[in-house]
């Protein structure tokens, strides 16, 4: 059975999927999960989420500016140490490279901007490189102007090569994941994924063949900061919508903490995971966010569903910020 983590070995917190046979890629434009499952899994009891308000995000980026809170959305400070009022800078609320223009004015200080903005950029560089190009998403600095990209050739252990743009094989990968140990039967210390939800871009098998290659591997994903970049969507969202006063925060702690690359890691799938018995519905926005309550056990708590590329089909994560 799957979904309890072994406890004989290191935390889990790199991943990623090699596709050994390139006949097992999906068709271009197509939606898939890998890998398959023949085996049996474990279905874990969860909470059901009750939704209030969705906001979309269109695939033409269009700048939005929410009201300014007054303090900083992660520590709540509006002053220093020293009784100086905090200069406090708008934050995004998905960030900018993934195409949305939807910020939150004057919430960010700056020693909470600079944990947030690092784990963003890692995670633009390491996951989404290829993606913002292919699907000519708008960040900061406009369309990304890269023209080539390490592709990931190997198994195990990574290997690198680099072949043409016009050939570069593109496909979306996103975790799928158990739902979080705060609306579930999960332990809080797991640290594994259920699968990948894939959708080809580009990925054309003839193509890769023309430079002797017979599989690739996805960009690897760093699931710590993968969720923490989930869970502060949800913070700052979530406080936007609800207000400081009306819950107690529970996730902004992991948001504000610095997980340096390579370190293990357990904890993340504390407040972030997916629902399993929830229906996707259809949607041609580019992203979502829909707050909410969680209820489980007795317990409701306030909920944020995040959902990236939700047009493609990708995952909705479920991220319960407070109680």
């Amino acid at each position: 059975m799957l979904g309890d983590p072994p406890t004989d070995r290191e935390p889990t917190r790199y991943v990623k999927f090699a596709w050994r046979d390139l006949s097992n890629l999906p068709p271009i434009g197509k939606l898939d999960y890998a890998p398959k499952r023949p085996q049996a899994f474990r279905i874990f009891q969860e909470g059901e989420f009750e939704g209030r308000h969705t906001h979309v995000l269109p695939a033409i980026k269009r700048r939005e500016v929410l009201p300014a809170l007054g303090r900083c959305v992660y520590c709540r400070r509006q002053q220093d140490a020293c009784g100086r009022r905090l200069n406090l800078t708008s934050e995004h609320v998905i960030p900018e490279f993934l195409g949305a223009g939807l910020e939150l004015a004057a919430s960010s200080c700056f020693d909470c901007q600079r944990t947030t903005s690092d784990f963003e950029s890692s995670i633009a560089a390491s996951m989404f490189g290829p993606v913002r190009r292919a699907l000519v998403l708008k960040g900061k600095g406009g369309i990304l102007e890269r023209t080539n990209f390490p592709l990931d050739i190997g198994r195990e252990i990574s290997r690198r090569e680099f072949i043409p743009l016009r050939h570069y094989p593109t496909i979306l990968v996103m975790p799928n994941l158990y739902p979080a140990s705060s609306y579930s039967r999960r332990s809080p210390h797991s640290d594994d994924l259920f699968n990948f939800q894939v959708f080809n871009v580009n990925a054309e098998p003839k193509y890769l063949r023309q430079y002797d290659l017979e599989g690739f591997s996805s960009q690897s994903i760093d699931l710590v900061r993968f969720c923490q970049m989930i869970a502060k969507i949800a913070v700052v969202y979530g406080t936007h919508y609800f207000g400081f006063d009306t819950f107690n925060p529970t996730v902004v702690d992991f948001v504000r903490t610095d997980f340096p690359p390579g370190n293990p890691a357990t904890g993340h799938f504390a407040n972030v995971g997916c629902l399993w018995r929830r229906k996707r519905l259809a949607t041609e926005s580019l992203h979502e966010i829909e707050v909410g309550e969680m209820r489980w056990q007795g317990k409701t708590m306030a909920a944020v569903r995040v959902q990236l590329f939700a047009s493609y089909g990708m995952p909705s994560y479920y991220v319960t910020i407070g109680e």
